[in-house]
C-alpha cells in the first residue's frame, strides 16, 4: 500500500515536472502558483517577452477586470481630451477652458495607467491595496479644474 502511494506521487510529479518544464521553455517569465511572492518582470520584459500567468482561483479573471478598468479610464482620458480640442476650436469660449479639460484628460490617463501597473503587481503578490492616493489626486485635479473655471466665468474669461 505504501508502494503504491509512492507510486502515485512519483506519477504525479513525472506528469507535472514535462508540463512545467515545457511552460518555462515557452515563457520564461511564468509565474507559478507556488511563486506567489515573486515580482513581475519589468516593463520592457511585460512588453517584448510577454509573460504567461498562473490562473489559479480568480487570477483571470481579476487580471481582466483590471484591464477593463483601466480601458475605461484610457477611454475616459480620450473623450477629455478630444473634447477639450474641440474647446480650443469653438470661439464662443476661450482657450483656458480647453487647456483645463486637456489637463484634466491627460492627469486621468497619467494616473490610471500608474493604477493600472500597480494593480497587476498587488494581483500576482495575492494581494489588494485600496486606491486611496489615486482617488485623491484624481479629485484634486478635478476640484481645482472646476475652481478655475468658476474663476474664469466670474472675471469673462471664459
Amino acid at each position: 500500500h505504501q508502494d503504491t502511494i509512492i507510486l502515485r506521487k512519483n506519477m504525479e510529479t513525472s506528469s507535472l515536472l514535462p508540463h512545467a518544464a515545457t511552460q518555462q521553455q515557452h515563457a520564461p517569465n511564468c509565474a507559478t502558483a507556488d511563486s506567489r511572492t515573486t515580482r513581475l518582470p519589468s516593463l520592457r520584459t511585460l512588453i517584448v517577452d510577454g509573460v504567461v500567468l498562473a490562473n489559479t482561483g480568480s487570477t483571470a479573471r481579476d487580471h481582466l477586470a483590471n484591464e477593463r478598468t483601466y480601458l475605461a479610464w484610457m477611454r475616459t482620458s480620450l473623450a477629455l481630451i478630444g473634447a477639450s480640442l474641440g474647446l480650443l476650436k469653438w470661439d464662443a469660449v476661450s482657450n483656458s477652458a480647453g487647456y483645463i479639460v486637456a489637463t484634466v484628460g491627460v492627469v486621468l490617463l497619467i494616473s490610471s495607467t500608474e493604477r493600472y501597473f500597480t494593480n497587476m503587481r498587488h494581483l500576482e503578490n495575492g494581494e489588494f491595496v485600496p486606491n486611496v492616493r489615486g482617488i485623491l489626486v484624481v479629485v484634486a485635479v478635478v476640484a481645482s479644474a472646476i475652481i478655475g473655471a468658476f474663476v474664469l466665468h466670474f472675471q469673462n474669461e471664459l
